[in-house]
């Protein structure tokens, strides 16, 4: 190395010796010679093929400098591999002053001291290596005394394959600076961030507690913060448990003994600890505070105000709730593929079985056990465990229980030998009014709200308030607060505990009726605020409680609650259905003839669905069944206007090849006195009397569109715009893109959705007509996704345009094929202008039984299928018709 290369500055320092040289010299000099010869030229190689300088020999060692401390540790790893002989190795960084061919320092007497506290083929690197290798795995050794140092130093040994792991304890004057055990840093997951976070907080604040649902990883976080804020304090890292504290009058003799206190007869305990920790500069870790909360709140607080140099990290179910405290929640594991809870369970599991070894099908399976073990650690090893004789895939299937499934071993900690006596323990520090709480807290699903749970468990608001507020500071229950209101949401392993508990309390029935009783409500109000300009929050509401109405619907059904069962199925469904979820599908078909036999108010409501839904799947003749009979219930004042009825019907018609009744129908609609449906079936009026060339007088048309415009509704509004783009069209395109936006951009931002996906994909059949053939694939593309996702008769309109632009860049086999793949079943094709121009178009050009043959061909397609077909022909358009930039 050129001798002005040579490190400066911050250097890492490497020294070796051969341990026991001596007597390996007297027993045999030539085979130690030969020996020393490897050794050497194994040293030389290993430093310099990793830019190193080796400035001296020691006899049976050298020294050598580094730039990079990753270099010199890389550099010791290589050479260990090499080297027959026992070398013992310590590496230190630092600065040091260049002497010609040598270096003076500290930093070099510190890495010799490191060196000599190891065995033959250890690797020690003091912290202040070890802090600049973060990819390397180290073993935290602790602070250690080391001879000829005034100060300690923490020591690290370096893990590497090939490398032995396990050696006698390294050779120092050990300093008793605290009780903490040794950390092993390898097996810390995906908690990198949170160690920051508490590390900061230590610095900022005199007591920090972290807080979170058993399980979660309080105690390792706690334990991996306080080893690596160890060097921050004088007299060291004190680890009190009061796990085993039965009660609170022994929290004061539990810390008392760690400090190996003794007792006096006119002292306190409390005053002898405040006396001894006074002058101490310690970091203070209280581990498991809850079952004696007040009395550990009481003694930190008094630390915290007369011992100045005391820092406190504490761990428990809820906060101190003290002054001086800094409490932060710990939060779970991030869950999916290629996330720190699945990297956690592949660890757990290959240490427990070493054979174990996940398959690419695995990650998903992993990824899903993570997710529904909420990324509690805990509950994430539990199941690891469980490789020793079962597949990722039967863990898995058998995590609906997993109190039973995920337990420990019996050198586990007590409250943590299984699942169930982690959640145990929290549960059993509640009070009776809160145990009842948080079991009638497990009927909802995906969350919940204060007045819905206030219903579900039958209590005063201000009761509940104060109950919810008790779970939530005891981690047994989360918060939300995206949004106006607040929602609560209970972790699933929590629920499932809750939910035994409320099955052996015998109230889970009553509960659930409850819970069914203010969905049917909440969904009649979501119903009240469609014909208005509240539309949105409709969709709203039942966005967010689809779980919850989910779990409602199904407990009405299958408990013969009719009235609760036919107001969530119908309604439910309606709106659902307007947003294009899929959730509800079914739904009217299950209620239909309970609904029948109750003669209920909601009956045309439920045939309407249930056209709707027979007319998506293509069951045409009932559909239009359905339809005709939910209209000419309107006659009787027994039941409630069905707010979609005309419609439904209307549809049902027209994919059923009537296109005269179905205007009739509209027109039907238009007629009827109550506002929102009249002005919905006016707009699909004029709309599809523009799209199939129907002629109508153009004041009616203007008239029409003028009220629509006046409508509080933002999706009747964006309906109008639907109407003037369509008759836009006929003589000027980019008006009708531009009013086709319009309606798009209301009708998102409402959240009706179905409205939405026309006007796309009649705008996307308009874009394909101008020189932007780039956007227009571009959207057909989007649309594609969106008809294999929701697979709807609304979504389709995007996917004819496709086949219509296919069948005109001469595409024709392809375009049969798709039409066949997407166009509704019994659906005649000539019924609507958008599939009959595209059809034409593909027959003249392919013949009838070359098109036949592709139809059917389509018919036989995959929703999957269907849309890489399209995507296939998207891409080959985009090649053939587009200029590469």
């Amino acid at each position: 190395m050129n001798s002005d290369a040579r490190p400066t500055g911050t250097v890492t320092f490497l020294f070796t010796d051969i341990e026991g040289s001596t007597q390996r010299w007297e027993q045999d000099a030539a085979a130690m010679r030969n020996e020393l010869a490897v050794h050497d030229e194994a040293l030389r190689s290993a430093i310099e093929s990793h830019g190193g300088w080796l400035f001296k020999h020691t006899g049976d060692g050298v020294c050598a400098a580094f730039a990079s401390a990753q270099g010199a540790v890389d550099a010791a790893i290589g050479a260990q591999r090499a080297l027959r002989l026992p070398v013992r190795m310590g590496l230190a960084t630092g600065e040091a002053e260049r002497r010609g061919d040598d270096y003076f320092g500290p930093t070099l007497n510190t890495a010799a001291r490191v060196m000599a506290a190891g065995h033959g083929g250890q690797v020690l690197v003091a912290a202040s290596t070890a802090s600049l290798v973060p990819g390397t795995q180290v073993t935290d050794l602790g602070l250690r005394g080391l001879r000829g140092l005034t100060a300690p130093v923490r020591l690290f040994q370096v893990r590497a394959d090939g490398l032995p792991t396990e050696f006698a304890p390294v050779r120092t004057m050990d300093i008793v600076r605290g009780n903490l055990p040794t950390q092993a840093t390898t097996s810390f997951v995906g908690r990198d961030d949170a160690v920051g976070i508490v590390a900061e907080a230590v610095g900022e604040h005199r007591l920090v507690t972290l807080i979170g649902v058993g399980g979660v990883g309080k105690t390792r976080l706690a334990l991996q913060s306080a080893s690596l804020l160890a060097d921050r304090f004088r007299d060291g890292v004190w680890l009190v448990e009061l796990a085993a504290v039965a009660d609170a009058a022994g929290v004061d003799p539990a810390l008392a003994s760690v400090f190996s206190l003794q007792p006096q007869a006119d002292r306190s305990w409390r005053d002898l600890l405040l006396a001894s920790l006074g002058g101490r500069e310690i970091l203070l870790l209280i581990d498991n505070c809850e079952h004696v909360l007040d009395e550990v709140a009481s003694l930190v607080d008094a630390i915290v105000a007369s011992c100045p140099a005391v820092h406190v990290v504490a761990t428990s179910r809820e906060s101190l709730n003290v002054a001086a405290e800094w409490a932060w929640r710990v939060p779970s594991l991030a869950v999916g593929v290629r996330s720190a809870a699945s990297e956690l369970f592949v660890q757990r599991a290959s240490g427990t079985d070493s054979t174990f070894a996940p398959t690419d099908d695995d990650a998903a399976v992993i990824a899903e056990i993570g997710e529904r073990l909420d990324g509690i650690p805990l509950a994430i090893e539990l199941a690891a465990a469980r490789v020793r004789s079962m597949s990722p895939v039967q863990i898995r299937d058998r995590l609906d229980e997993r109190f039973r499934l995920l337990t420990g071993s019996r050198r586990s900690i007590e409250r943590h030998q299984t699942l169930r006596h982690a959640v145990q323990w929290s549960y059993d520090l509640l009070d009776a009014t809160e145990q009842r709480m948080l079991q009638q807290m497990s009927v909802f699903a995906g969350g919940f709200t204060l007045s819905a749970a206030t219903a579900v468990a039958a209590v005063d608001e201000f009761d509940a308030l104060d109950l919810l507020d008790s779970l939530v500071r005891k981690s047994l229950l989360a918060i939300d607060r995206d949004g106006s209101e607040v929602r609560y949401a209970m972790l699933e392993t929590i629920r499932q505990f809750a939910e035994e508990a409320l099955a052996t309390a015998g109230d889970g029935e009553a509960a659930r009726d409850r819970h069914a009783a203010f969905f049917a409500d909440l969904v009649d109000k979501a119903a009240e605020l469609l014909p208005s300009e509240n539309e949105p929050l409709a969709y709203r509401m039942v966005g967010t409680e689809i779980s919850n109405l989910s779990a409602a619907f199904r407990w009405s059904v299958d408990h013969s609650q009719v009235d609760w069962a036919v107001r969530i199925g119908a309604k439910a469904h309606h709106i659902a259905r307007v947003g294009l979820r899929a959730e509800t599908f079914g739904w009217p078909d299950e209620v239909l003839e309970m609904a029948r036999q109750d003669q209920h108010r909601e009956l045309p409501l439920v045939l309407s669905m249930a056209c709707d839904v027979a007319t998506l799947v293509g069951r045409l003749g009932e559909a239009v069944r359905y339809g005709l009979d939910a209209v000419a219930l309107h006659a009787d004042g027994r039941f409630e206007v069905a707010l979609n009825a005309y419609i439904n019907a209307g549809f049902a018609l027209s994919h059923s090849g009537r296109i005269d009744e179905c205007l009739a129908m509209f027109r039907a609609g238009a007629e009827h006195p109550v506002d929102y449906p009249s002005r919905a079936c006016l707009a699909y009026l004029h709309a599809f009397a523009g799209i199939l060339a129907v002629a109508m007088p153009d004041e009616e048309r203007r008239a029409a569109i003028a009220d629509l415009a006046a409508s509080p509704m933002p999706t009747i509004r964006a309906a109008g715009f639907w109407v003037r783009a369509i008759y836009a069209a006929i003589d000027d395109v980019p008006a009708a893109i531009a009013l086709y936006q319009q309606a798009i951009d209301i009708s998102a931002a409402s959240g009706g959705r179905i409205l939405e996906e026309t006007c796309r994909g009649f705008q996307l059949g308009l874009l394909a007509q101008t020189d932007d053939l780039d956007a227009a694939l571009t959207g057909f593309a989007r649309a594609v996704d969106v008809w294999q996702v929701r697979a709807d008769h609304y979504t389709v309109t995007g996917l004819a345009e496709l086949a219509r632009l296919l069948a005109h860049l001469g595409f024709h086999a392809g375009a049969a094929r798709l039409v066949g793949a997407v166009a509704p079943r019994e659906m005649p094709l000539n019924a609507y202008g958008n599939w009959k121009s595209a059809v034409e178009t593909m027959r003249d050009a392919m013949g009838p039984d070359a098109f036949t043959a592709a139809f059917e061909g389509g018919r036989a397609l995959s929703p999957h299928a269907a849309a890489q077909l399209a995507h296939e022909l998207i891409a080959q358009a985009r090649a053939d018709h587009l200029t590469p930039s």
